[in-house]
């Protein structure tokens, strides 16, 4: 999006602001407060600094927390002079080029930020500029879904506004600083409100860092790559094994702990898989500790080859190994530890003398049934099992009864008969383990309400065109969220550059994620993947 379109965007934001004001007569002085820090920040990060210059000036005759009612005509000047600067054509040519011209390799394309504020029109511009350089972000316009976001998502870094809706900045960084600190994930808050106590107090509680708004995209952009680099090279350092790449104990600790406190938040399972390496002693013994690194290496890299991406796999100790599968049953986990474990047994190793050797592991997998303590114990005592009854199998502690496979229905409702049948067809070869994908089409949001779509047990991916004919998208997106729980249901927008203040208006009627016409179906199906890992963790 240009910055341009996001200045329209801004004028459409104030002027529907001032229309509210004058049907109401009289507003809080706290309101007026808060239009202008919102307005200081966004006009300032997209390149209007005299608008952003100018508000900051008018901060200082409001009070941040007075209830006192002003007349609307004693703001008719604020709005007049509000006005003049976005009327004058030397606004928009001399708006700041904040065009970022970085190398273009440098991206990761699992690289996964959250940005949580109030602010959609600034939210959205950050979107835009980070995913021009590979980086996937997803919106949070308060603390609460923020907060579920974090949890579910797993995000490489967190942008927070100090002024949110529904909680404290300061707040919300307190409630996820243990777990982000355990996973090394950088916590930036940012505020137009850039006195030192604020950035004292960000540093006291563990923020990362504290950013002045406006935002300077040209520095922005940087340094959000520059924390994403960093925060990578510390995993790498501290929370995996050098030699076989599997995390290490305390990664596999602290996944543990985060586990099974979504577990018991969600009433959802998952399942641990314990390997050991059958007669690991006697390779070292008989043909030396290097042929042993070989064995390791090549064990974890068939396991890392092989594991879904929602999965964790460490180095549990020696020839010990851990794998913990998210929203997953034992009965799914153990044809996976099947199909790994006949593959591992046919790779061929060479000792000295150019002689081939096989080597073969045992598995024991227990599943996770809330509020249990004894998950790791169980696991053992299964791959003791499996050792003992002769090892180079895998045995289950204990298999639920009449377990059903969860489903997963991705509907997508688009005018457009190539859209649909573009994405259905990338769709089709999305195969999970753990859930099965149905796909449903809709040539309009009129027959999608109308159909009987919806099951309560069932979890929904909709993907909604913005521009329909007979209901338009943000209608549909309006009904689904009043008549429909949220916590079974994700929302991406279709939406094309013609229509971007569709962004703001169905990020802020519920939207979880937008997605910009023309697109790839793969880029659909990647963040498809991403959005609907919270139905299934």
């Amino acid at each position: 999006m240009s910055k341009t379109n996001y200045k329209v965007m801004l004028w459409d934001r104030m002027e529907k602001d001032f229309l509210k004001w004058t049907k109401q007569k009289e507003i809080q002085e706290r309101d007026v407060y808060r239009f202008l820090h919102t307005m200081k920040g966004t006009a300032g990060t997209i390149g209007l600094l005299d608008v952003s210059i100018f508000c900051g000036t008018q901060l200082e005759f409001f009070e941040e927390n007075s209830e006192i009612l002003l007349p609307i005509d004693s703001l008719e000047n604020l709005m007049f002079s509000l006005r003049s600067y976005f009327i004058e054509e030397e606004t928009v040519a001399d708006s700041t080029d904040l065009t970022v011209k970085l190398k273009k390799d440098i991206p990761t394309n699992d690289s996964f930020v959250l940005v949580i504020d109030a602010d959609a029109e600034l939210a959205s511009y950050i979107k835009e500029s980070l995913q021009e350089y590979g980086i996937q972000v997803i919106i949070a316009l308060d603390g609460k879904k923020g907060i579920e976001l974090f949890y579910t998502l797993r995000p490489q870094m967190v942008i927070i506004d100090l002024q949110l809706p529904d909680v404290d900045g300061f707040d919300l960084v307190s409630r996820i600083y243990e777990p982000a600190k355990n996973l090394y994930v950088p916590l930036a808050i940012t505020s137009t409100e850039d006195h030192i106590e604020n950035q004292i107090k960000a540093m006291e509680i563990g923020a990362t860092d504290f950013i002045s708004k406006p935002l300077n995209m040209s520095l922005f952009v940087p340094y959000v790559l520059n924390r994403l680099r960093h925060q990578k090279m510390i995993l790498q350092e501290t929370l995996f094994d050098e030699l076989t790449g599997a995390g290490n104990r305390k990664y596999f600790n602290d996944v543990l702990a985060q586990m099974t406190t979504l577990s018991e938040k969600t009433k959802k399972t998952f399942t641990l898989v314990l390997f050991d390496l059958d007669h690991f002693k006697k390779v070292n013994d008989s043909y030396g500790h290097p042929v042993g690194d070989e064995v390791l290496q090549a064990f974890s890299q068939l396991l890392l080859k092989m594991k879904r991406e929602s999965d964790y796999f460490f180095r549990y100790g020696g020839e010990e190994f851990a794998l913990i599968l998210p929203d997953t049953t034992a009965h799914t986990a153990i044809s996976m530890v099947e199909e790994i474990r006949l593959e591992f047994a046919e790779i061929p190793f060479t000792d000295q003398s150019n002689e081939q050797f096989h080597v073969t592991f045992s598995a024991g997998i227990s599943e996770y049934r809330y509020k249990q303590d004894t998950l790791v114990t169980k696991a053992d005592q299964a791959l003791y099992q499996a050792k003992k009854n002769g090892r180079n199998q895998t045995m289950l502690f204990e298999v639920a009864d009449n377990e059903l496979r969860r489903q997963l229905n991705i509907i997508i409702v688009d005018d457009d008969s190539l859209v649909r049948k573009l994405i259905s067809k990338q769709f089709s070869g999305w195969k999970p383990d753990d859930f099965d994908i149905n796909i449903e089409e809709f040539a309009d949001g009129v027959s999608f309400i109308e159909s009987d779509w919806y099951k309560p047990e069932e979890n929904y991916m909709i993907l909604l065109d913005g521009v329909m004919p007979k209901m338009d998208g943000l209608e549909v997106l309006n009904h689904v969220r009043d008549q429909y729980p949220n916590d079974n249901i994700v929302i991406s927008m279709l939406t094309s550059r013609s229509n971007e203040s569709d962004i703001v208006l169905a990020l802020r009627s519920g939207a979880d994620d937008y997605i910009l016409k023309p697109f790839y179906a793969q880029e659909v199906v990647a963040r498809v993947q991403r959005l609907t890992m919270r139905l299934f963790s």
